[in-house]
């Protein structure tokens, strides 16, 4: 490819929101918006959010759902109904958006930091379990990209061992392992639905799935300063009016995770359309992938026959030591010769100011030192063309073949 073709190629990057609302979604908060007698949740819940919760329900096969204002509030939820506190350990991949830690930091429990398995990229079984100790209390399973982990041997470290495990589902709704949904499979699945994830309820949004119904009433009370129904009758149902005030569940303090009744109907709209979103992401993914696979340095995430990947990011590795290049000799040929605008992401947490500040430093994670060190993650967004894949797919080949020299 010349030098004056490629300076008149187009920018690829990735947007912003990785998938646009419907119009039956926005018809939708106009509906809530004329006709909804409330636009936030009452006293234990709304009617939208209800009808959302009940369709999660139904879709992914789970005991009880809470929506919630953000996937990082499910995590909060499900930091406290772990039950958490200082003493304890909390066993956590160190490659993970930071959402997913700091709620369980938050508790005073002591962060162990897990390695990622070399193949799959997601949280190692095997690390895991060489990190259980007497003070582990939960472990908190990430599938990161859109990739369950090894769920069935997570749980198994767990059992019997007074552990909680928790789903980080943030980036794989709808994703299936052995033919389950993901985030019904531990004792807590954590969903986001930001603009940056595969179906979104305007900018955010939050679910909570919990294997314990009785989890399922403790994350309500939590989720409204503990506002709750009055289980007593009471002579004058107006004093006081409203709720009662309750302790959410053993110790803890309630908060305000609240998802507005507009953005819980449109959850709901959306809901239908998610594994048609996933269906199409993953046509993206093997048209992308098929057309580099003559290129092995360049390697993505390997996916078990067990497992369905929704992709909600594109990353792979790249190991060019064979051709004396280091994966920034790449990053720094796309972006400025080819014009595609590809990102290294997720910073090892323990490497983090944040983490290091509060003596979170401590981790032997070699391979996820070699993943973040040698990672690079292509714009990704749903409904791209197949041109636009080809595209990127032959940008690709060409920096690739540029810089096997």
């Amino acid at each position: 490819m010349a030098q004056t073709e490629v300076k008149a190629l187009n920018p690829i990057k990735a947007p912003s929101v990785q998938n646009r609302v419907s119009e039956e979604e926005i018809d939708e908060t106009v509906r809530v918006a004329r006709e909804s007698p409330g636009y936030a949740i009452g006293i234990p819940g709304g009617p939208e959010g209800e009808a959302f919760e009940k369709t999660f329900i139904e879709m992914m096969g789970c005991t009880d759902a809470v929506s919630v204002n953000s996937g990082s509030s499910a995590l909060e939820l499900a930091a406290n109904l772990t039950g958490l506190g200082p003493g304890d350990e909390v066993i956590l991949p160190a490659h993970t958006f930071v959402a997913t830690a700091v709620p369980f930091a938050r508790t005073g429990a002591k962060m162990i930091w897990a390695d990622i398995d070399p193949d799959t990229r997601v949280v190692s079984a095997d690390s895991i379990r060489s990190l259980v100790t007497d003070r582990t209390r939960a472990i908190i399973a990430v599938h990161l990209y859109g990739l369950p982990a090894e769920m069935d041997d997570i749980v198994e470290i767990a059992r019997g061992c007074d552990i909680r495990v928790v789903e980080d589902c943030a980036q794989a709704p709808g994703a299936e392992y052995r033919g389950r949904r993901i985030g019904t499979i531990g004792d807590f699945g954590c969903f986001s639905f930001h603009a940056a994830k595969n179906i979104t309820t305007l900018g955010e949004g939050g679910m909570l799935a919990v294997r314990d119904a009785e989890h399922g009433t403790q994350a309500r009370r939590m989720r409204w300063m503990g506002n709750w129904v009055f289980e007593m009758k009471r002579e004058k149902d107006w004093v006081p009016a409203g709720g009662n005030l309750v302790e959410p569940a053993p110790g803890r303090w309630p908060g305000n995770y609240c998802l507005a009744e507009a953005l819980a109907a449109v959850g709901r709209k959306a809901l239908g359309r998610l594994d048609a979103i996933n269906e199409q992401r993953r046509h993206q993914a093997q048209r992308f992938m098929g057309g580099l696979s003559e290129f092995p340095e360049l390697s993505f995430q390997h996916v078990p026959d067990h497992c369905r990947h929704v992709y909600h990011l594109m990353s792979a590795r790249y190991d060019g030591e064979a051709f004396g290049c280091h994966r920034d000799a790449l990053m720094t040929l796309m972006r400025e010769k080819y014009n595609v605008q590809a990102i290294v992401q997720y910073w090892p947490l323990y490497r983090s100011e944040l983490f290091r500040k509060f003596g979170f430093t401590e981790a032997n994670v070699p391979e996820t030192d070699r993943f973040f060190d040698n990672m690079i993650s292509f714009p990704w967004w749903s409904d791209m063309s197949d041109e636009l894949l080809d595209d990127m797919a032959e940008r690709t080949r060409d920096a690739l073949t540029e810089l096997r020299g």
